[in-house]
């Protein structure tokens, strides 16, 4: 799944407590090629009687070691009267005309499109899925938006972990011990054409007055205590927080994405 950029802002100002409101449907497009991070620099299709399909997405499930969703149900497009060029790739855009497109894909195979012969998406031929750093309830979070369900924005809070906490890992704890708020600066594109949020504040621990033990993966989680994790991600190295160290996180040293 390649999100576009109005999917990857809108998810990640939830992180700056503004809610992403999901449309109340989808709709399938065809491109005769890449429609880019901006999801306007293609060419969609166009014939005689085309119009972009209404998708209906299944609950998000492990996929391909991330989270997927996929079409329910066949789609078939209106019947070309003439050949109508070659598929390349497909986008979900949330409006039948114009609209915002909220993610696109490459397909396996091009799809020529001939006289007379509609094109058509068996079920399950239209997958997207998420890997990488997000959580599995927020990969799913963001794929439910395709199934018309909003985010809420929250405030979040970093948290310091042994083990990930969706692996058995426990927080860390001792006396003192509390996660720290987080401030984001707006999201940004990168050159690689990813958009990327910082921290746009330095956060600080409380100084442990017990040892808190030894801290391997940081969270940024959506509450202050309990919640669910947002984020997660491994130390490079092990951290063994003792008595009177002090945990700080520097000023855009916290990134997040959408992959």
């Amino acid at each position: 799944m390649y999100a576009c950029d109005y999917l990857e802002n809108g998810v990640l100002n939830v992180l700056r407590g503004v809610t992403f409101t999901a449309p109340a449907k989808v709709y399938l497009a065809l491109y005769l090629n890449d429609p880019g991070e901006d999801g306007a620099s293609g060419t969609e299709v166009s014939y005689a009687g085309y119009k972009r399909v209404e998708i209906d997405f299944s609950a998000p499930a492990d996929t391909n070691g991330g989270i997927g969703v996929q079409n329910i149900t066949d789609l078939t497009f209106p019947n070309p009267v003439a050949a109508a060029g070659t598929i390349t790739h497909i986008g979900i855009v949330d409006s039948l005309t114009g609209g915002n497109m909220l993610c696109r894909g490459e397909l396996t195979e091009p799809l020529v499109i001939g006289a007379d012969e509609p094109p058509v998406f068996l079920a399950g031929d239209v997958l997207f899925y998420l890997t990488g750093n997000l959580s599995k309830a927020w990969k799913s979070k963001v794929l439910n938006i395709l199934r018309g369900q909003s985010i809420q924005g929250i405030a979040p809070y970093f948290s310091l972990w042994n083990g990930s906490p969706e692996a058995g890992g426990s927080e860390l704890s001792g006396d003192n011990y509390a996660r720290a708020g987080l401030t984001f600066g707006a999201p940004a594109e990168q050159t690689s054409g990813q958009i990327i949020m910082k921290n746009s504040a330095p956060t600080t621990f409380n100084r442990p007055s017990t040892a808190w033990g030894t801290w391997t993966h940081s969270a940024i989680y959506s509450a202050s205590s309990s919640g669910e994790p947002v984020y997660i991600k491994a130390l490079t190295e092990a951290v063994e927080l003792k008595k009177g160290y002090m945990p700080t996180i520097a000023e855009s040293a916290v990134e997040v994405g959408i992959n």
